[in-house]
């Protein structure tokens, strides 16, 4: 009775992510733009998801703020620019990332434009660190390593996308078909990725974060009414790769946000994209183990209507998820 066992590990995912915004795990954007041998401006942002409070102070013991910091709200989050005068430069020099409150689990992004540079670096930090240094050109870090953790730790934040993950192999059941539908996903949300870092085909990121949530709630739906004779369930397949296209476009929005570097592209989004897999697999597997060692006491499914209350759980969820979208509140 494999099929109504994994559901507890539904319901776990799902009240679990009740505080969070599902895939809204936009980073701290940064951007240093060096407009004199001296003078640099600064401008960073943090999300629209999170609360303004949140927005971080970053200063540098080698530069002092010149005249008055500019503050602003708009759809993509809050801003703030200053202008720094710093005599020995700032290359080589720690900038210090200092949050009022605490990191809302944010990543940073830097991207320094030195002067006279055409091709900007890109700078990955992850929420723990909160100190970085600007490396002299040439020297920066490596994107590969930076970007592969960058999509790990993208699809464990996106908890909408593990949801998905868990509802296909709740409703796959058997291990082969599993690895199937799981490939299915995989490839879809790959070609779009790729395609939408490309700038081949750009959808608007709110529609699509919204039908993520549509695809959610639909799985929500099968697994209420149970197996039955419809598409979903004899070729879970079709579902995951229909969805998985669409969720392809949610990967990629995060990667606009950042800006791939245009020497060492192609790496740095093979890198993002294998990070997205490492961490699905991981994740897969880890739902499969708990579903084995939940199967080892079958007898209680037979006496809670588990299914139904995973299905319930999840699908209010994500309708409220989608609902949040459509409005953009």
């Amino acid at each position: 009775m494999i099929r109504l066992l994994p559901v507890w590990l539904l319901v776990a995912l799902a009240f679990h992510s009740v505080p969070a915004r599902a895939d809204d795990n936009r980073p701290l954007s940064v951007a240093i733009v060096q407009e004199g041998e001296q003078s640099f401006r600064a401008t960073w942002k943090i999300p629209a998801n999170v609360d303004a409070r949140h927005l971080p102070q970053l200063s540098s013991g080698a530069c002092k703020p010149q005249g008055q910091p500019r503050h602003w709200s708009d759809p993509l989050g809050s801003w703030r620019e200053e202008a720094w005068q710093c005599p020995q430069g700032l290359v080589g020099k720690e900038i210090a990332i200092a949050y009022p409150l605490a990191n809302p689990g944010l990543a940073t992004i830097v991207r320094f434009h030195p002067l006279d540079e055409a091709e900007p670096q890109t700078l990955l930090l992850q929420p723990q660190e909160s100190l970085f240094t600007l490396a002299a050109p040439g020297t920066e870090r490596g994107s590969f390593v930076d970007f592969l953790v960058l999509g790990v730790e993208h699809i464990w934040i996106g908890i909408d996308h593990l949801l998905f993950v868990a509802g296909l192999i709740f409703i796959a059941g058997t291990a082969r078909r599993i690895l199937t539908t799981i490939t299915g996903f995989t490839l879809a949300h790959s070609v779009t990725l790729a395609l939408s870092a490309l700038d081949i085909l750009r959808l608007p990121i709110m529609a699509i974060e919204a039908v993520i949530a549509l695809s959610i709630v639909f799985l929500a739906v099968e697994i209420v009414k149970g197996p039955r004779d419809t598409l979903t369930w004899r070729r879970p397949i079709v579902v995951a790769s229909a969805f998985g296209l669409l969720h392809g476009f949610g990967f990629a929005a995060v990667l606009r946000e950042i800006g791939l570097p245009e020497e060492g592209f192609v790496t740095a989004l093979l890198a993002f994209n294998l990070g997205i897999e490492i961490g699905q697999v991981v994740f897969a597997m880890l739902v499969m183990g708990a579903l084995w060692l939940i199967a080892r006491a079958d007898r209680w499914s037979e006496k809670l209507p588990a299914s139904r209350l995973a299905g319930y759980a999840v699908g209010c969820l994500a309708s409220y998820w989608m609902l949040e979208r459509i409005t953009g509140a």
